[in-house]
């Protein structure tokens, strides 16, 4: 029979180190790759639907380092027509789940409920 001890570090490496090894994993790939979020509300539908799931690369706009204000390997910008996750401002624990109408440097408006861009107003039918 084998000692105490011995036993213990088999049962650490055999099983407890595969376990924290596929643990970190999958927090890496949450974090940085990709993550899944449900559809709260109709504000996307006919397109998405409450309910629905979608699975979000999370670096193809840049990863954020997190505590500073700098990304790092953005591939591209957000361009018109994609729809993009993002914390909402006055509650940090709510996602929002939207489609981008406006890109950097655009003018964006909302008058009498119809939406211009850059003083041209947008067929949004």
């Amino acid at each position: 029979m084998s000692p105490k001890g011995t036993r213990k570090k088999k049962f650490v490496k055999d099983y407890l180190e595969p376990i924290l090894i596929a643990v970190l994993i999958a927090l890496f790939i949450r974090a940085f790759v990709v993550q899944a979020f449900k559809i709260p509300s109709g504000s996307m539908e006919p397109t998405l639907l409450v309910g629905d799931y979608l699975l979000v690369s999370k670096f193809i706009y840049g990863i954020r380092i997190p505590y500073a204000d700098r990304k790092v390997f953005q591939f591209k910008k957000p361009q018109r027509g994609d729809v993009i996750v993002f914390i909402f401002p006055l509650d940090p624990s709510k996602d929002f789940i939207k489609r981008v109408i406006g890109t950097e440097g655009e003018k964006v408006e909302i008058i009498h409920n119809k939406i211009y861009i850059n003083d041209r107003l947008i067929d949004d039918s």
